[in-house]
């Protein structure tokens, strides 16, 4: 309903300046609250991208998810709804990058990982997700490195020591690059992993091992 007042408005010359004059009277606060309100709802989603690059082919990290259908695979991480938060509730600042905090707090939740982040690889805005339909989706995708070490890392996951720990996930799994059609990739994650691996490819820095 407001995402449709407000193309009304827009597409109406006069209401539309009559509108903004208006708006420039109201106080910071109250028009972001108005604001995200009246503006369309976006899912913001932080992923982790966990590449080895020392194997042949290389490979990268994927999950298997129990709450799909389909898309069941893909990268690890999670979402932050845009609009959760009134802004005449929220603090004025804030101290820490929300979606880094929220792709930690995530993989070490699902996954028992703790991991470092190296830096932001892409920003993809997606007005449609096959497997779930609904909001406009905004993905950041950041290089990741597990806090152990990709080897070790390689390790516990061979030995059974590292397991899902949210019921959300099932299979935590390194797959090589060139198997990536044998799996079910989430849409998002597919465009990302094979329409866009060469840019992404040239900005991975090599794994360092510990």
């Amino acid at each position: 309903m407001f995402s449709w007042l407000v193309h009304f408005i827009e597409t109406h010359p006069l209401l539309h300046r009559a509108a903004l004059a208006l708006w420039r009277h109201f106080p910071p606060r109250l028009a972001g609250f108005g604001k995200m309100l009246l503006t369309t709802k976006w899912t913001v989603g932080a992923v982790a991208v966990i590449f080895d690059d020392r194997t042949s082919p290389a490979e990268v990290l994927l999950v298997q998810h129990s709450y799909r259908t389909k898309g069941t695979w893909g990268l690890p991480g999670g979402a932050l709804e845009s609009g959760l938060v009134s802004p005449l509730k929220a603090s004025a600042k804030h101290n820490d990058n929300v979606l880094e905090s929220t792709l930690r707090r995530e993989v070490f939740e699902e996954l028992g990982i703790e991991i470092e982040i190296l830096g932001l690889l892409r920003v993809d805005a997606v007005p449609y997700v096959p497997e779930e339909p609904g909001p406009y989706r905004l993905d950041f995708y950041y290089q990741c490195l597990p806090k152990l070490g990709i080897n070790a890392l390689r390790k516990e996951l061979a030995a059974g020591r590292i397991l899902p720990r949210s019921p959300e996930v099932r299979t935590i799994r390194f797959v090589p690059l060139t198997s990536l059609a044998e799996y079910d990739l989430y849409s998002s994650d597919a465009a990302l992993l094979n329409e866009h691996w060469p840019e992404i490819a040239s900005k991975l820095c090599s794994s360092s091992t510990t």
